[in-house]
Order: structure tokens, then C-alpha cells, then sequence
């Protein structure tokens, strides 16, 4: 009974020491290129790529599309690692071809290291090439391969997307950059909120507009700047949201973290800055026959963080309520330039047609085939209730 036992006991311990052996039968992570982002453009080979096919290492291709990728650089194994803070972490290499997939794999024709998408974190597509490829077919590769999570973040450009992968900040992988700039969403309004490969399946499949965060480069620098739309119907490019109108579009949905609302007061012209602190936003849809309307009640708390005028009682009830005034009339405002752009550019992108969907599902199957058109006459009304909590320490009152 006791060898039994024990030999029960020899077999489990064993079963258990498979179980966790992790990665025993892969590469080290030293041999493999580990690919952090991703740009896709409209094709243009590179210099590389032209000398490489004239001394015949070209391949059956369609030229359709210039992928940007940026793996890592490997640190060495052992000893100690003497290299600059500033010194380069990451390599490019682009290819040109009409397959993704293809592409990819042409690579390891190019590096002694295999390429690999596990700790990939962001792709990048020009909008330019968006107008001729629809995003489900340039995203079909990455929505289906194992080795690439649905938490890497994507973003649209209106400049070329493999400009964005370049060296910005010394020292630092621009495709983190990137991925970690949607931190800052607490510090600015204007930043939508991040948008994953698995939230753009839905809207994919359900053919609904939606949008993707824009990046624009300069000589050194990077910007998330606006919004590009996806049109539901064709899903490719329907045009742009500026930075504003990102802006009002956040009020819209309720989906500010924070930031900065700036006004001016209509009596002195000075600007008047509030420090958003919360926001809550709820879409009413009107029905009466076959008229729909909706209504956008906006409410939000924060603080006076920043005033140029300086000569009143900034604590009176009466000053209070007047720049809560002008506050609200800014956040109505911004609400309409957003509307308006949406509804000249046919795409709903503001939940419109699902808060419809869910407070008159009868309606909605009615007018859902061509919802984008349909709302694009539609009127919106905005109402704002801004709640002045406080003011900064620094400001001072009237002697």
C-alpha cells in the first residue's frame, strides 16, 4: 500500500513539474524579433526594397500596400548591459506586397530571426490607404493569427502611417509611445478613448460608423490630433475630426477622464479656464410618428483653475452663475459644431442610433439599413448643467 502510494505520489509530482515548465520548448527571447507595431501605407517601395528586387529578389505580388514594422533590439544575455539610455532600442524593416500575412513571412528572408506578433501593442493605417482597402480586409490577418492579442491599440493616419514608427524620443520605442499617450486622457479633453482590435469587431460586423484615434507627425515629434471616421457601410475612410470636435464628441458620450474646458467672458474678453473633474451624458430619442429627434443632457463638477480677470468678487453667487453660464453655452456649442460635421459627413458616431436601438427598438428596425443617412437630417438639441465646485488657491478676490 505505501509503495503504491508513493509511486501515486512519483507520477503526480511529475505531471505537475510538465504543467509548469512554461516555455521549455521555445526560442529564447534574445533569438526572436519581438514586433511591437505595425503601419500600413499605400504602397511605395523603399530603396532597400527596389535594390533587393532588381538583383532578383522580388516575389508574385500586387504592389497595394507598404507595411512598416518595428521589432525590439534584443539586449545580449549575460554580463553587463553597458549601453547608453539613449542609445536605439528598436529597428524598422518595410515590405511591400499585397498580402499582410505574405509579408510578414518574406521577412525571415531578410533577418536570422524569426518574426513573432505576441508583445505587438499598436498598428497604425495612413487614411489615405483606407479609401482604397476596407478595414476589414487590412486587419483580417491580425484579427485572426494566434500570436497577436486583441488588446493592441489602433489608430488611423492622416499623414503617412510609417512616419509614425521613426525615432521621436531618444531611447524610446515610438510604438510604446504611442500606446502609453492615452495615459494623458485625465489631463486633456480632446483624447478619445483608446480603441482595441476587439472593440471594432462589433461594429465591423454591424456595419456602424465609428472612429480611430489620428496621429500626425512633424520633423521630431508625434501628435494625437482629431479623430478619422470609419464609414459602417464600407468601412473604409469617411473623413475628419478635428481636435475640437473630438472635443464636443467626449461631451456628447460622457466619456471625458478630464481636462481642460477654455472660454472667454462676453464682457472683458478674457479667457476663463475649468478643470473637468466628472461628466455624465445621457442621449434621449424622440419619437412622435414618423419624426425622430434626441435630446443630449450633459452634466459635469469641476473647478475654475484658471482666470485672467481678476477685478470681481470671483466667489459672488452672481459671478458663479455667470461663468457657469458661459461654460455651458461652450459645451452646447462644441456639441453642435460635432453634429453638424457627423451629419454632413453621413456617419453616426456619436450613439445616436443605439440609444435609439434601445429606448424604441421598433423605430430602429424601421430605419437601421440606412441608418447613417437617415440621421444625418435628424435635429439634436443640447442642454448643459456645469457645477462650479471651487476655484484654485491662487486666485484672489476683490480688495
Amino acid at each position: 500500500m505505501i509503495k503504491a502510494r508513493s509511486g501515486l505520489l512519483g507520477m503526480t509530482a511529475l505531471l505537475l513539474c510538465c504543467t509548469l515548465s512554461g516555455c521549455w520548448s521555445s526560442s529564447p527571447v534574445e533569438d526572436l524579433n519581438l514586433e511591437t507595431g505595425i503601419a500600413m501605407d499605400i504602397a511605395e517601395e523603399s530603396l532597400q526594397e527596389e535594390q533587393i528586387n532588381r538583383k532578383g529578389g522580388d516575389y508574385p505580388k500586387k504592389e497595394l500596400i507598404t507595411g512598416t514594422f518595428q521589432f525590439i533590439i534584443p539586449e545580449e544575455s549575460g554580463g553587463s548591459n553597458t549601453s547608453s539610455p539613449q542609445a536605439k532600442k528598436f529597428f524598422n524593416i518595410t515590405e511591400t506586397g499585397d498580402s499582410i500575412f505574405e509579408m510578414i513571412r518574406e521577412i525571415s528572408l531578410r533577418t536570422n530571426r524569426p518574426p513573432i506578433g505576441q508583445h505587438l501593442k499598436t498598428i497604425i493605417i495612413s487614411s489615405s490607404l483606407l479609401q482604397k482597402i476596407p478595414l476589414y480586409e487590412l486587419l483580417d490577418f491580425s484579427l485572426g493569427d494566434n500570436d497577436i492579442r486583441l488588446s493592441v491599440q489602433l489608430l488611423i493616419s492622416t499623414d503617412k502611417a510609417g512616419n509614425t514608427l521613426q525615432e521621436k524620443i531618444p531611447g524610446q520605442i515610438p510604438a510604446y509611445i504611442l500606446k502609453d499617450i492615452f495615459q494623458n486622457r485625465k489631463r486633456n479633453a480632446r483624447l478619445i478613448k483608446p480603441v482595441a482590435l476587439a472593440k471594432v469587431i462589433g461594429p465591423m460586423k454591424g456595419e456602424r460608423s465609428f472612429i480611430l484615434p489620428n496621429v500626425i507627425t512633424a520633423e521630431n515629434e508625434i501628435k494625437l490630433a482629431g479623430a478619422g471616421i470609419i464609414k459602417g457601410k464600407t468601412q473604409t475612410y469617411g473623413g475628419y475630426l478635428k481636435e475640437s470636435e473630438v472635443e464636443g464628441l467626449m461631451w456628447i458620450k460622457g466619456q471625458l477622464a478630464g481636462g481642460v474646458l477654455k472660454s472667454s467672458d462676453p464682457q472683458t474678453g478674457k479667457n476663463i479656464a475649468y478643470e473637468i473633474k466628472a461628466v455624465k451624458s445621457r442621449i434621449k430619442a424622440n419619437v412622435q410618428g414618423d419624426d425622430i429627434s434626441f435630446q443630449v443632457k450633459m452634466t459635469s463638477e469641476g473647478r475654475v483653475s484658471e482666470v485672467f480677470n481678476k477685478k470681481e468678487n470671483l466667489r459672488s453667487n452672481d459671478v458663479l452663475g455667470q461663468e457657469e453660464s458661459i461654460f455651458q453655452e461652450r459645451v452646447n456649442s462644441l456639441a453642435e459644431q460635432t453634429v453638424a460635421k457627423m451629419q454632413k459627413l453621413q456617419a453616426d458616431v456619436g450613439g445616436f442610433g443605439e440609444a435609439l436601438r434601445i429606448q424604441h427598438p421598433k423605430v430602429w428596425r424601421k430605419v437601421k439599413e440606412d441608418w447613417d443617412t437617415t440621421f444625418s437630417t435628424i435635429p439634436v438639441r443640447f442642454s448643459t448643467d456645469i457645477h462650479i465646485e471651487d476655484y484654485g488657491s491662487s486666485i484672489t478676490t476683490a480688495d
